[in-house]
């Protein structure tokens, strides 16, 4: 038996927990004999995850959502928004394989490091506190998409795993023993600048407290959230909101866990290309998603103010395409110049710059040319008015190969957990002095105003939902959300899925998404895993 360990570098500032000149496969027998083989072992879990199951998903759950979609790709997303998805999808499958890959890497580090006298003490319980994380984090997304799947919590052959599905709850109860278990044995911080990234216990605290607050259990939630709200944790917001994104300010104080990646070639983030446009300089952006209008409506102006699209200018009344064009990009400039500033720092909207490899481009209807002055933005599909994504974008000339970015992807980030806290803790015994600081602290850090006093329940859940969803766009939240609170099947106009999606211009662009209450909450088993396995049911109606 050999594990293949492929070795990443973990931030932007050459700080690396993972020694890549080590990249070798250890023979099964050597794999648990040295704390530097063990250890090795485990980043190799921290690989599969950033560049296996996380690889490509976070741009399919973008697309899903209700911020999010993408264009003739049927595996993208298409196909699950159109009503039209079955259990032969390759997202299912790609999906379901890659987290319990995880689970079977983390298995194998709970069952061979604790009690080896090869290993010492202190380096080996940090070490299954990381596996007892990833674990709990693999099935926390089983959980999350599929429903009840089948436990395995212990390295078993391959003819002993066709087993059949645990219930939801049985699962959340592993998930919940597995992130108990990681606060034991993780540190708060570790020792070394060169472990930075590694899960911490903050980070498993945070999940325990997400696993929580999705169960629906808010006093559990507020309490395990409330607890990185003080010391010893010392999170804090970033000077600026955009600092999150981009590698040269993303190691700060808000960084509870991130997906790593690291500037190399083959090992970096797949946000340029799956965000970014196609002539975004020699990244060759494919826009595998792309905004949806609701991910400009949903904001206000700084004031808190709502922003109206009523006066948004009509082809009819022009005289010729390019004269609209320019009225059109003029009124979204005029229109959103005072917005909540985390807009533009996540979309990029018509008129606006963007400062690409190579040079700044702007994006123009209808759509640039190269010989524009600055050049235009140029999308996948030039005949259609989509807005490109800007957050996790690389800017400038920082990236000059495909998919080398050392850009992390933020799975925690601390405005997150003020968000939860603040939700946990409203559902829980209302709109309390500190909800509103929670929330206000998040929209202070943005430039927006205070939430207005006297809110009662209702009106500060939709708050929170809203703020939730401006900090959090194209970070994946926004879908777990819509299933978590049950809106997804609903035709509400920011936190429903059954919606028309239009593009910049309110033309209608794909019809309307299609998301059953009986059917779409859950993800389909794989047809794949079913067919190798007998033992699994299939989710209902799929």
């Amino acid at each position: 038996m050999t594990i293949a360990v492929l070795l990443v570098s973990l931030n932007s500032c050459d700080k690396n927990f993972l020694d890549r000149s080590s990249a070798n496969s250890i023979s099964g027998s050597d794999i648990w004999n040295s704390d530097a083989n063990a250890t090795m072992a485990v980043n190799g879990i921290y690989n599969s995850f950033a560049e296996g199951a996380w690889h490509t998903l976070f741009s399919y759950l973008v697309n899903v959502g209700p911020l999010g979609y993408t264009q003739i790709r049927t595996n993208w997303g298409i196909s699950q928004y159109a009503g039209t998805a079955t259990p032969q999808d390759g997202i299912y499958q790609s999906t379901w394989t890659g987290f319990y890959r995880i689970i079977k890497y983390a298995n194998d580090v709970i069952a061979n490091v604790p009690d080896n006298a090869n290993i010492t003490p202190d380096v080996g319980k940090q070490l299954v506190g990381q596996a007892e994380f990833f674990r709990g984090l693999a099935y926390f997304y089983l959980w999350s998409l599929y429903g009840g799947v089948p436990i395995i919590d212990k390295p078993l052959a391959v003819e002993e795993s066709y087993l059949p599905r645990n219930t939801a709850d049985e699962v959340m109860q592993l998930i919940v023993n597995d992130f108990t278990n990681a606060i034991a044995d993780l540190p708060v911080a570790y020792a070394s600048s060169s472990d930075l990234g590694r899960a911490t216990q903050g980070a498993a605290i945070a999940m325990l407290g997400k696993t929580y607050l999705y169960a629906g259990q808010w006093s559990k939630a507020a309490e395990q959230l409330g607890k990185l709200l003080t010391s010893p944790f010392d999170y804090q917001l970033a000077e600026k909101f955009t600092d999150n994104f981009f590698a040269a300010t993303q190691s700060n104080l808000e960084q509870v866990f991130y997906v790593q990646y690291t500037g190399i070639a083959g090992y970096g983030s797949m946000m340029d290309n799956q965000y970014g446009y196609r002539n975004h300089g020699p990244n060759y952006g494919e826009d595998y998603s792309t905004a949806s209008n609701i991910s400009v409506q949903m904001y206000t102006n700084k004031d808190g103010s709502a922003i109206s699209t009523s006066g948004i200018p009509q082809l009819d009344d022009f005289n010729n395409e390019d004269d609209y064009g320019v009225a059109l990009m003029n009124w979204y400039q005029a229109n959103y110049k005072d917005a909540d500033p985390r807009l533009q720092a996540s979309v990029i909207l018509p008129g606006a710059d963007f400062n690409a490899a190579g040079g700044v481009q702007r994006l123009y209807w209808p759509t640039g040319t190269p010989t524009m002055d600055p050049p235009g933005i140029r999308t996948t599909w030039p005949n259609l008015a989509t807005l490109p994504i800007r957050k996790l974008v690389t800017e400038g000339d920082a990236c000059p190969v495909n998919s080398n970015c050392a850009t992390n992807f933020p799975l925690i980030r601390f405005a997150g957990v003020l968000l939860m806290y603040a939700e946990a803790k409203n559902e829980e015994s209302g709109p309390s002095p500190d909800v509103y600081n929670a929330v206000n602290r998040v929209r202070a850090r943005a430039g927006i105003a205070d939430l207005p006093s006297g809110l009662n329940q209702d009106e500060m859940r939709n708050n929170i939902r809203l703020e939730e969803f401006r900090e959090q766009a194209f970070e994946t939240e926004p879908y777990f959300d819509v299933l978590r609170w049950k809106t997804a099947s609903t035709n509400d106009p920011i936190f429903g899925l059954n919606h028309t999606i239009y593009d910049f211009r309110y033309i209608s662009v794909l019809g309307q998404k299609v998301f059953r209450a009986d059917r779409d909450y859950l993800w389909p088993i794989p047809q794949g895993a079913i067919d190798i396995n007998k033992n699994l049911t299939q989710n209902p109606n799929w």
